[in-house]
Formats: C-alpha cells, sequence, structure tokens
C-alpha cells in the first residue's frame, strides 16, 4: 500500500498552533493532569489520583492547605449510585519536611459506607437539609489517623487516631433534594471536621473539576482550525461539568516543619515542606459469587501524585505503572527521562521551536522545585511538590494564574495553589523559559486558550468549586452561557465559611461579559 504523504506545515498556521501546543504533552491515555495516566490505574477509578494542591492559606497565613483529588472526570449524574470514596481503599496525603523523599507525617483517611433504608433504590428518599437528614439514605463516614514515619506498614504510637465518624459531604443530587442549597447540607460535613488535632480542619466530598484544558481539541487531531471557526474562537475547557471527589486539609504552619517553627526566612530549610498523595489497595481480591468480594494482604500503594503531568509527559509508557508502585525515594531511577524529555524535542521537530539542550538541568523546577526557593542543595531527587512556607500568600485580587515564572512567587512551582495554570506554566518550563536565552517568544507565550475553569473558586477552606448538580449541569460546548474563564469575579459567594464555621458575607456573584481574560485578578 502506498503511504500517503505528511501534510506539510504552514508557517501561518504556526503561531496559532503554538496556543494549543499543550496537546503534545497529553499522550494517551492521559485525560488531564493525572487522570487516568497509567494503564493499570484507568481501571481502577476510584483509587486514581488526579491533582493535588499546597499552598499558604491567603486568609489565615498561618495555615497550609493540602488537597488531593480522586476519581477523574465524574459525569454529575451518575445515577443511581453516585460517586463517592472507597471503603476499599486507603487514601494518604504525605508530607516530607527534611528533602530525604521518605514522608515525615502521613493523614490516613478510611471511609464506611452507610445505608439507612437498604430497601429503598434512592440515593435520597426525600428532601434533605441536613448532613444529618434521615432522608439522606446513603451517606459515608470516614477516620482520619496521622502517621508519623514511613506510612504503608507503620504501627503502635506512631498511628494516632485524630478524627472518626467524621461525615464525607454528599453528592449534589439537585435542588428539588436540596430545597435549602447544596452548600447548606454540605456544610454540614465541612463543620464535622472544623478542628481535630490542635487545629487541623478536614473535608471529604465531592468538588467541581477545576483542573482545565481543551481536551476535545487535542484529541480530535489538534483540531486547531475547527476551534478557529464560529461559534468558537476561544478554548473550550474539556474538564467542564464534571465533578472529582476531594479531601482537603489544612495544618497550622508549625505542625508541619521539621522543628515546629513557623518559618519567616525564605533561606531557613525549615521553611521547605514537600507532599504527595497515595492510595492503597489490600494485595488480594477474593471475588465469589454468593458473597461480597473480601480483600486481604498486606496494603500496596496502586497510585501516586505530586506534580502535575510528571507521569504522564516525563516517565515512559512502559513504566507508568511502576511509576505509580515506586516511592519518591526512588525517583532517580526516572532521572533521565526528567533531563531529556520527549516534549521538547516534539517542540524542535514538529514546529521548529528552539529549547535548551540536554541534559536539561532546568526541568529539575518541575520536581525538585526551584533552587534557593523550594529546593535545598543535595536532597533527594524525588516527585513532590514543594512550598516554602516564608513566602507570602499573595492576595487573591493580585494572584497571577501564571505563578512564579510571571513573578507571583507564590505560585507554582512554589507548592500550587488552585489557580495556578499548572498547563501552560509546565509548557513554557519544558520550552526553556527558565533559561534567560530561551525566555523569549514563542517559548513564553505558550498555552491552550483555556485560562480557567468553568465554575468559580471558594474564597476559603475547602476552595474547591460546589460541585455540579446531577440535575442541572453543562459540559462545555458553543452558546453555554456558563463558559468561564478565570476573571475578578471567579470567587464563589455563596459557600465561604470563617475559621468559626459562620458563613462570610459576599456580592453576588457575576459572569464576565466577554473573553478573553487578562492573566491577572484585577
Amino acid at each position: 500500500m502506498e503511504s500517503r504523504p505528511r501534510p506539510r506545515l504552514r508557517m501561518g498556521w504556526l503561531l496559532g498552533i503554538l496556543a494549543i501546543l499543550p496537546g503534545l504533552l497529553a499522550a494517551p491515555p492521559a485525560e488531564a493532569s493525572s487522570h487516568r495516566e497509567a494503564p493499570a490505574i484507568r481501571n481502577d477509578p476510584s483509587a486514581d489520583n488526579t491533582d493535588v494542591y499546597l499552598f499558604r492559606d491567603p486568609q489565615d497565613p498561618s495555615r497550609v492547605v493540602m488537597i488531593a483529588n480522586w476519581i477523574p472526570l465524574q459525569e454529575p449524574s451518575g445515577v443511581p449510585n453516585f460517586y463517592n470514596f472507597n471503603p476499599d481503599v486507603r487514601y494518604e496525603l504525605k508530607l516530607d519536611n527534611n528533602g530525604d523523599a521518605v514522608e515525615d507525617i502521613t493523614y490516613r483517611f478510611t471511609f464506611t459506607r452507610n445505608v439507612r433504608t437498604p430497601n429503598s433504590f434512592l440515593y435520597n428518599t426525600g428532601r434533605v437539609t441536613s448532613i444529618n437528614d434521615p432522608d439522606l439514605n446513603v451517606f459515608y463516614t470516614y477516620r482520619v489517623e496521622k502517621i508519623l514515619g514511613p506510612s504503608p506498614n507503620a504501627s503502635g504510637s506512631n498511628v494516632t487516631t485524630i478524627g472518626n465518624n467524621l461525615l464525607e459531604a454528599p453528592y449534589n443530587v439537585g435542588p428539588k433534594s436540596y430545597p435549602n442549597g447544596y452548600e447548606t447540607v454540605s456544610h454540614g460535613a465541612l463543620l464535622s471536621g472544623l478542628s481535630i488535632d490542635g487545629g487541623v480542619r478536614v473535608f471529604a466530598g465531592p468538588r467541581g473539576e477545576q483542573f482545565y484544558i481543551d481536551l476535545g481539541m487535542i484529541f480530535d487531531l489538534i483540531n486547531l482550525e475547527g476551534r478557529a471557526q464560529p461559534p468558537f474562537g476561544y478554548g473550550v475547557n474539556g474538564t467542564a461539568g464534571f465533578n472529582v471527589q476531594s479531601i482537603a486539609i489544612s495544618v497550622p504552619i508549625n505542625q508541619l516543619t521539621a522543628n515546629g517553627s513557623t518559618p519567616t526566612a525564605m533561606t531557613d530549610p525549615n521553611a521547605i515542606i514537600s507532599c504527595w498523595a497515595a492510595t492503597y489497595r489490600q494485595a488480594t481480591t477474593v471475588i465469589s459469587s454468593t458473597a461480597t468480594p473480601v480483600t486481604t494482604g498486606n496494603w500496596v500503594q496502586v497510585s501516586r501524585v505530586a506534580n502535575p503531568l510528571v507521569n504522564e509527559i516525563v516517565v515512559p509508557i512502559g513504566l507508568k505503572d511502576q511509576f505509580n508502585r515506586t516511592e519518591p525515594k526512588d525517583d532517580a531511577q526516572y532521572a533521565s527521562a526528567i533531563l531529556d524529555p520527549e516534549v521538547p524535542r516534539l517542540l524542535t521537530a514538529l514546529f521548529g521551536i528552539a529549547v535548551p539542550p540536554p541534559p536539561r538541568n532546568d526541568l529539575l523546577a518541575l520536581v525538585q522545585g526551584v533552587m534557593g526557593v523550594t529546593r535545598r542543595p543535595n536532597e533527594v531527587i524525588s516527585d513532590q511538590l514543594r512550598l516554602n512556607v516564608a513566602v507570602p500568600p499573595t492576595p487573591i485580587a493580585s494572584v497571577n494564574r501564571l505563578g512564579f515564572i510571571a513573578g507571583d512567587n507564590a505560585g507554582f512551582p512554589n507548592g500550587r495553589r488552585i489557580y495556578d495554570d499548572v498547563l501552560d506554566i509546565e509548557l513554557r518550563i519544558l520550552a526553556g523559559v527558565l533559561i534567560p536565552a530561551f525566555n523569549i517568544a514563542p517559548n513564553n507565550t505558550l498555552g491552550d486558550n483555556v485560562n480557567g475553569p468553568d465554575l468559580p473558586y471558594l474564597q476559603s477552606f475547602p476552595w474547591l468549586a460546589t460541585p455540579h448538580s446531577s440535575f442541572d449541569h453543562k459540559h462545555d460546548h458553543p452558546g453555554d452561557p456558563r463558559l468561564r474563564a478565570f476573571f475578578p469575579a471567579s470567587v464563589q459567594p455563596a459557600a465561604a465559611y470563617g475559621p468559626d464555621g459562620k458563613a462570610l458575607e459576599q456580592t453576588p456573584y457575576e459572569a464576565p461579559a466577554s473573553l478573553p481574560v487578562p492573566d491577572t485578578i484585577e
């Protein structure tokens, strides 16, 4: 069979196509930040880590917030059994405060399913007005354990239960099921974990997906020309309309640092902390034709995530499952892929973009953090999300979605805030912008034209948006009036609560008048 010639790229399209090059980062089977990123975990969504966030609380700078999400791309109307955390899985947020790539503190979450009326098929048997309403037929409780030192086989005094029978927020069924509003009920879940272990706050439950990327255009053979035609003319957020399961934890800084201090100098080694999330299942599952499956044996790590896109675009497909089962302390085996990744070579081969030659030591910023800010000299090479807690949080009104590379020093890769456009940031870093000679166009202008999520962020803990309703939700499409980008009013007013759990007074939310929008919240 005669092969067809490959079409040539016209120079007139180059600048336009540069705007969507993040598609080159998302080689199948990856679908987003760490969604379905490896062959094995894509078949086990309840154990699939998606995103991790780590930042100082801009409302209460004495605290650090860690958020980890699981179960990617949830269709909100997935009835009659809505999404939930799996009782057969251990969900863990791990923190390293001395740079050895071994966890010093772990917060482990385990869940229990409860059913009030088992002879009903309904998730809720009537209108639900509170978290304890008897009409909420199916509900989940959870336990939080704090583990000192390596967590998988920890026992005895190293494991302390700091919260028990806490309430997972229910799924957002719809307005008739929650006549007083979904967040009125979800607020009860927030209050159940408001103060444990000396002021730690926890939340577990569904949230709106807020990692954003134009998936449809990318996987339709990079269909830039389709996006250029009316009624588009802009990027479309492929994750819009979907939910995730989220665990959020807010901890006083001095409970996380190596010496128990609240550092004020960026040069203080104690100011650097780092984290990742991991998921564990027991080694053996026995399936019977007459009984519920039984799990036994040691707990085995099946998924992990820290920095976004590492397993997707750095680790080769043949090692992705292995990466999910290994620990950060062993990440030196992936160093060659980090120092000479595939994506920059594709940028040069396909589009003629000049990038730095290997070895790309500048790319250690993606996994090791920025030297002098979030990286100590000679610390263990490992994929962790690092934060310098001595860097003041940027006020919400001054946030730049491009974070550290745009001069907003409190942003990714110094931690990761919910606002940070990590896709655009990482693409530009891969193109070499941390090296002055390559901090030029087009390298420093790459992006996918999706600058924010479809739902507005919350103004306070647990930060991620109210989840989409099963009854009324939309995925981005032409003419959708709820198409949103990152704009000044992108903070949701309806569900922000102060440290005492009381609602904060807010101004009404208004959608933007038009697109595009600026990089900075004015």
